[in-house]
């Protein structure tokens, strides 16, 4: 009687055990989909990228220099507003 007591308290920690495994083996597939699908957003947000097979570095790369590029493109839209408004405000004082 003692000896089934025991097979089946393994038997139940070893199904808990399974049913953890199978619970975590599910969140990381999730995990991993989401990473997935967030470089794929992201390689298809790059110009030079769209369209391409490419790996992560490479994605990771290219998304790197477009961020790069576009922060210098603002700063010189920025400079260029700038001008602008002083050379409109010097043609209102006028």
């Amino acid at each position: 009687m003692v000896v089934k007591l025991v097979n089946i308290t393994s038997w139940l920690r070893a199904g808990e055990k399974a049913d953890k495994r199978a619970h975590h083996n599910a969140l990381e597939r999730k995990r991993r989909d989401h990473i997935k699908d967030s470089f794929h957003s992201l390689r298809d947000s790059v110009p030079a990228l769209q369209g391409e097979k490419a790996s992560r570095a490479q994605i990771l790369d290219k998304a790197t220099e477009y961020i790069q590029y576009m922060r210098r493109k603002n700063h010189t839209h920025q400079q260029d507003i700038d001008d602008l408004k002083k050379q409109n405000a010097m043609l209102e004082q006028q």
